[in-house]
């Protein structure tokens, strides 16, 4: 079972791996990416947030 409060996904940006980040779901892995990534700023420009996607880490330690 996936602990949802600590899941880790792989965060994408038009298809090219970024790197990862533990989220609730995809949309919060993103969302805590983009403030690390100190983008916090462009949170609500949703043209800017929709170039960026994610999915579960393989084996949760690493891109697939």
């Amino acid at each position: 079972m996936i602990n949802k409060k600590n899941t880790l996904y792989s965060i994408y940006k038009n298809g090219n791996h970024l790197g990862n980040e533990r989220g609730k779901n995809v949309n919060d892995a993103i969302k805590n990416y983009l403030k690390a990534a100190l983008y916090e700023d462009s949170l609500d420009n949703l043209e800017f947030v929709s170039m960026y996607s994610g999915k579960i880490a393989l084996k949760h330690i690493h891109y697939s």
